[in-house]
């Protein structure tokens, strides 16, 4: 089988959310199918490490998809017509996004549909181009994956997609995601945090992510409690940062208040594994991968309870209402100072983990690629 795939993710310095997803299942893919050949279409010059295997060909097709517009022309033109030339079995997009007016079979991921109900959380142009273009993605594209049954939900109501269409594939664990030692710890609080214990919030910095509550919450924890726990804020500052910001300013405890910003692949699993816990105040998630990143490094979570968070946490985590800070702050309390609540979430969060797997995610997808390239046949 011929398997072209949408990897404009695979980023090299900006590996996160969907990039992560992709390279994940199709490392397995193109691994342990070496007879079948993977066609990857870069908007760019790509890194050699994404290409996975010998049976691996990419094909870097400008121009570079920064603006909406563009990622409906790469798509359109340069991607669909060497597609059509390669002649391919089936074309999958683990971004949701695909060319138009092509007889390839075509199966797409779609992670999350946070734009129809946080719209104001995005720029303008970006809510016009999903406005428009997503629900003629979703009624062209052969078969739906996505991550978790709240998605699936939320695309079945918000787009009128029929449950069959649809496929839910948990996303899984990379198996670097490990308990770390104490000298591990030691090296990467003084790196992150002056030498102190941290909670950390990893993901990218914008709205819908909540960090202004989550800033808020911490400033109340430390004005009731003397504590010497710092909070950093890892990730990648998108759009409309700059109220984050201010109430960073704003806190009497900025200082205690650190952005190291992007963190590479590499740095992420000590981050993690180093935290006192994990915190994850989003307002919208389809899935919520550093939640089960942290159980994996046995690191006790903290979450919201709204969206697909509950579903992924199950009862390995705290939960708490990500519009009242005073709860959060509560619960830093007592994750801070309460042992056997620590414990007993990091117990849970092993247990949690074994629901989630990169190699069954990545079975699972093929089997569907497979089923609907053989109709091409």
């Amino acid at each position: 089988m011929r398997i072209a795939v949408n990897t404009r993710h695979l980023l090299v310095d900006r590996l996160e959310g969907v990039g992560i997803v992709t390279d994940e299942v199709l490392r397995r893919i193109a691994k342990k199918h070496p007879d079948d050949q993977l066609d990857y279409y870069f908007d760019r010059k790509f890194d050699q490490r994404f290409i996975h295997s010998a049976n691996v060909k990419g094909f870097a097709l400008a121009p570079v998809t920064r603006l909406p517009i563009l990622i409906r022309f790469w798509l359109d033109y340069p991607v669909r017509k060497h597609v059509q030339k390669r002649k391919p079995d089936v074309f999958f997009s683990p971004d949701g996004f695909i060319p138009l007016g092509m007889s390839v079979p075509k199966v797409s991921m779609i992670h999350d549909v946070a734009y129809l109900r946080y719209p104001e959380h995005l720029p303008a142009r970006i809510n016009a181009f999903y406005k428009k273009w997503i629900p003629r993605y979703l009624a062209y594209t052969d078969h739906i994956i996505t991550v978790s049954h709240f998605s699936k939900s939320e695309i079945m109501d918000g787009y009128n997609v029929p449950e069959d269409k649809i496929t839910v594939v948990y996303n899984g664990i990379s198996d670097r995601f490990q308990p770390v030692d104490e000298s591990v710890k030691q090296t990467t609080r003084k790196k992150y945090a002056d030498g102190k214990p941290y909670l950390l919030y990893l993901g990218a910095i914008h709205p819908r992510k909540n960090v202004q509550m989550l800033i808020e919450a911490f400033t109340l924890f430390k004005s009731k409690k003397a504590s010497d726990l710092k909070l950093v804020l890892a990730g990648r500052a998108s759009w409309q940062s700059e109220d984050i910001q201010k109430a960073i300013a704003e806190s009497p405890f900025r200082n205690d208040i650190r952005m190291p910003g992007y963190v590479s692949t590499e740095d992420t699993v000590p981050l993690i594994g180093s935290a006192e816990a994990m915190v994850y105040p989003s307002l919208y998630e389809g899935f919520g991968l550093p939640l089960v990143e942290a159980m994996a490094c046995g690191v006790p979570v903290l979450c919201s309870n709204v969206t697909s968070l509950p579903e992924v946490a199950d009862n390995a985590a705290l939960l708490f209402d990500p519009n009242d800070s005073g709860a959060l702050a509560i619960q830093m309390q007592q994750i801070s100072s309460d042992a056997h609540v620590r414990d007993e979430l990091i117990r849970l969060g092993h247990i949690r983990t074994k629901a989630f797997s990169w190699d069954t995610a990545a079975s699972q997808i093929y089997t569907i690629l497979e089923r609907f390239g053989k109709r091409g046949v």
